[in-house]
């Protein structure tokens, strides 16, 4: 592994400064706009502390704890009430974009400005940029609730604007020629998340006994990722789902695979529990393509269940039931496009109604001009004026 050159050194707008922790404290010394000059000083510093065990006539730093520090101690906290795989999604985004930028500094020192800057060179799309804001602003929350900082500055930072993600469905069609140019061993899962709607991680955490065949039926209140068990992602997921023909025949036919062998339903040709990563390469991927439709994500399953329902005109409760969403506004604002003419309010309803009435009314007028015609009214008579 090469050796960091810059250890010791934190950057701050133009400038290289020098920060070690001596005896307990923290020594913070500028050094130059110079990185190689800043090097060198770095370099000479650390001598004098070989050689003395301190700096002669230190810059005694008690600026608290740094940003690292706190972070460490609200993963260990964090990580005990929050699912494993959005932990998973915190930790990425904590090493791989926030800790290089801040985790030398000292917390209470990180400006908002230093929060806008660090969003500003961020070369990533807005809805990561979102993401990697959610754990730097749960851990200066933390470190507020604890006095560690007086003003929260994160408080302050906004999201990124950020468009509705796209849908791009497989039409019914679309989606059997998918599953017929899929692995084998793989379509009777893709069959499962094609025609009932489950996330990934809800199919591949689906176990046998909580598959009711003759009812059918499936129980999910359980989700798998990478490994790690969890909770489904909101109370309303915990939910009982229909399982339609095609889905019955893909379990009956899985039933011969895994069934007494793993408490899981569905396993990769190993043997071990599905793997995102591994069926979005090595599977999904080659199949769309194989199958000539353009790639989109996996999890366009989902969606593909949504709208392939909602074009055919099933219940859009059922549909909302089976995805375990918490609303039917959840439904209309994403898959709005899709709902059948005959069943969204477009104010065909009114016309109908509208074109009754006028019918009737057109209906009326004419009667009573027919009356009219056959008894006509009398005029009235002019009487002369007598003389």
């Amino acid at each position: 592994m090469a050796k960091n050159k810059n250890h010791h050194l934190v950057k701050r707008g133009d400038t290289w400064y020098f920060r070690k922790r001596i005896k307990g404290k923290w020594i913070k010394k500028r050094l130059s706009t110079s990185v190689t000059e800043a090097r060198r000083l770095r370099d000479e510093w650390l001598k004098e502390i070989m050689l003395f065990g301190e700096i002669q006539k230190p810059q005694l730093d008690d600026g608290g704890p740094l940003f690292g520090e706190v972070a460490g101690k609200w993963a260990k906290i964090k990580s005990t009430e929050t699912k494993a795989s959005t932990m998973r999604d915190y930790r990425s985004a904590m090493n791989l974009y926030v800790l290089p930028r801040f985790g030398n500094y000292p917390i209470k020192e990180i400006s908002y400005l230093d929060v806008e800057e660090f969003k500003a060179d961020l070369t990533c799309s807005a809805k990561r940029i979102n993401n990697i804001l959610v754990p730097m602003r749960s851990v200066f929350a933390m470190a507020f609730k604890e006095g560690i900082i007086k003003d929260n500055v994160m408080s302050k930072v906004d999201n990124l604007r950020t468009d509705d993600p796209s849908i791009n469905p497989l039409s019914l069609d679309e989606a059997l020629k998918v599953i017929e140019s899929a692995h084998p061993h793989y379509r009777n899962s893709l069959t499962t998340l094609l025609f009932t709607g489950l996330r990934f991680g809800e199919m591949a955490g689906l176990k046998w006994h909580n598959v009711d065949l003759m009812r059918k039926t499936a129980r999910i209140c359980e989700t798998l990722v990478y490994g790690t068990e969890g909770r489904p992602k909101t109370k309303k997921s915990n939910r009982d789902i229909d399982l339609l023909p095609p889905v019955i025949e893909a379990l009956e036919n899985q039933k011969k695979a895994t069934f007494g062998k793993s408490k899981y339903v569905f396993l990769d040709v190993s043997g071990k529990p599905l793997n995102p990563d591994h069926v979005r390469k090595v599977i999904w991927k080659p199949a769309l393509k194989k199958a000539g439709i353009k790639y989109r994500p996996l999890m366009q399953t989902r969606h593909s269940f949504a709208t392939i329902m909602l074009s055919e005109g099933e219940n859009i409760g059922w549909i909302q039931n089976m995805l375990g969403h918490s609303s039917l506004q959840m439904i209309f604002t994403k898959y709005y496009a899709w709902i059948p003419r005959k069943t969204r309010n477009d104010g065909s309803a009114f016309m109908k109604a509208f074109d009754s009435a006028n019918m009737e009314s057109s209906g009326k007028e004419a009667s009573l001009q027919k009356v009219t015609q056959m008894c006509p009214i009398p005029r009235k008579r002019a009487y002369a004026k007598s003389t």
